[in-house]
């Protein structure tokens, strides 16, 4: 998007500064008969300034319908506007994800004690790597759970915490039985992927290295064990990021067999200073299976994850959702403009190519800081996080009509769009309007105004889509 009004509003039919346009538009910026002309009143001019005209940060929350008290209809702002229900959900969500973590510290522990079990280690020394565990997880944990407060990481693939520690417990459990195999015929390369799967690299190399860890504390390569399943989390970690691309799948299967293989000899070498033809069997038998199930496995389960966010896309839209439940409850006025603004954005989104299930969860809880209170942003992304919305939402209601920062996103874009339009036709009378043809008016100018100022400048969006999503609101859209 240019910078520039000039050419924007050229190509969009609009030119700012040509009095020419202004009364073939029949809307002279001066002129109180051309208002006449096109049956706008001196009282929708004032319904104008109502809406928000202004581009500074009061003018957008009153174009959005938020400035001052929201009125009889909207309830009180502020830390009532949730209600007793979504706040007890909200302790009730926190209770769970504390369960949660309790889980996966407790399967963590479980295996260092079973482990030791299985190695034939004393009592003391299994006492001893139980409360290793305990602590490492009471790190990890901590860890995961400020990432999570503070930017929402794991929404990216795993939906929940839930799917997070189920895959744990799974990791955990293949773990377990991995200590039946020989010490370096574990492939420890599928645990760290199928954590970094779930969460994301960094936690995959880390569950990675816990298990490498016990494995070393209780065999007998020590060291080199320890170092050789710190490898092997490493590449784990590697093989869950290039298998997102299907393309040379042969040859990356070949370079996983060589990687497991060849950190298998090297470790194991460095550990006795000797290579034996077992530890050769060990290595090419643990870099066959790494290898074939990475590529043979990886897809599908891939593809349920990357399903998770899309079927919570979905869910936080549907009636019986809590938040959508709270909104409804908060303001029916609310309610039935952000239903509004949900459907356009989809459709806008869809025409453009966009994801339009992240344009319409993004436009449904667009005004989500109204219930809280001011500031309205840093409130709605709280709630929003708290609530567990998906990341891209939480994304599009931190760039609320630009005031902290601007769209960085076309679904961001779109969403500011429409929630600026229905906002207008929201608050001006539907008399204002006594033909199409004002109605058309107030969409060129509200675009121009903002793809002008350079609202949209950091989005992507380019001026073909500007062009769709302005024909669609002017021809199919029903903002009224």
């Amino acid at each position: 998007m240019a910078g520039k009004s000039e050419g924007l509003e050229g190509q969009a039919g609009m030119s700012g500064k040509s009095e020419g346009s202004k009364k073939e538009a029949g809307m002279s910026g001066k002129s109180e008969g051309s208002r006449k002309g096109t049956g706008m009143s001196r009282k929708s001019e004032g319904s104008r300034k109502g809406a928000g005209m202004s581009g500074k940060s009061e003018g957008s929350r009153k174009e959005a319908g938020m400035a001052g008290n929201p009125g009889e209809e909207t309830g009180k702002a502020g830390n009532h506007g949730m209600g007793k229900a979504g706040k007890r959900r909200q302790r009730m969500d926190e209770a769970g994800i504390g369960f949660m973590l309790f889980l996966m510290a407790s399967c963590g522990v479980l295996e260092c004690v079973l482990a030791g079990v299985l190695a034939g280690q004393e009592t003391d020394r299994i006492l001893t790597l139980a409360f290793l565990g305990v602590l490492y997880y009471v790190s990890l944990l901590t860890g995961m759970e400020l990432c999570r407060r503070q930017s929402g990481w794991f929404y990216e693939k795993a939906g929940n915490y839930r799917q997070i520690a189920l895959w744990h417990g799974i990791s955990c459990g293949a773990a377990v039985g991995m200590a039946f195999l020989p010490e370096f015929a574990r492939p420890v390369m599928l645990v760290a992927m199928g954590m970094a799967m779930a969460s994301n690299s960094f936690f995959g190399l880390m569950f990675g290295i816990f298990h490498g860890m016990v494995y070393a504390l209780c065999g007998q390569g020590g060291l080199y064990l320890f170092l050789c399943g710190v490898l092997l989390a490493a590449g784990g970690c590697l093989a869950a990021y290039f298998l997102d691309s299907r393309e040379n799948l042969p040859w990356k299967a070949v370079f996983l067999f060589l990687y497991v293989f060849a950190d298998v000899l090297i470790c194991s070498y460095l550990a006795f200073g000797v290579l034996e033809w077992d530890v050769l069997a060990f290595g090419a038998g643990n870099g066959l299976v790494s290898a074939m199930a990475a590529t043979l496995l990886y897809p599908g389960l891939s593809g349920r994850l990357r399903a998770a966010p899309r079927e919570r896309l979905e869910k936080i839209l549907q009636e019986n959702f809590g938040l959508v439940q709270d909104v409804r409850n908060f303001s029916k006025t609310d309610y039935e403009h952000a239903k509004k603004v949900s459907m356009l954005a989809g459709a806008c989104a869809k025409l453009v190519g966009a994801d339009p299930d992240v344009a319409s969860a993004g436009g449904f809880y667009y005004r989500l800081g109204r219930m809280v209170g001011e500031p309205f942003v840093e409130n709605g992304v709280a709630l929003a996080r708290s609530s567990h919305l998906p990341r891209p939402v939480v994304g599009i209601l931190s760039e609320y009509y630009g005031e902290e920062k601007l769209p960085s996103t076309v679904e961001s874009a779109i969403v500011h769009i429409v929630d600026s339009l229905v906002a207008k036709f929201e608050v001006l009378e539907a008399d204002t309007f006594s033909s199409t043809w004002n109605q058309d008016i107030l969409v060129y100018q509200t675009l121009n105004e903002h793809s002008a100022a350079g609202m949209y400048d950091k989005s992507g969006f380019s001026m073909n889509m500007f062009l769709e999503i302005r024909d669609y609101l002017i021809k199919e859209a029903e903002l009224f």
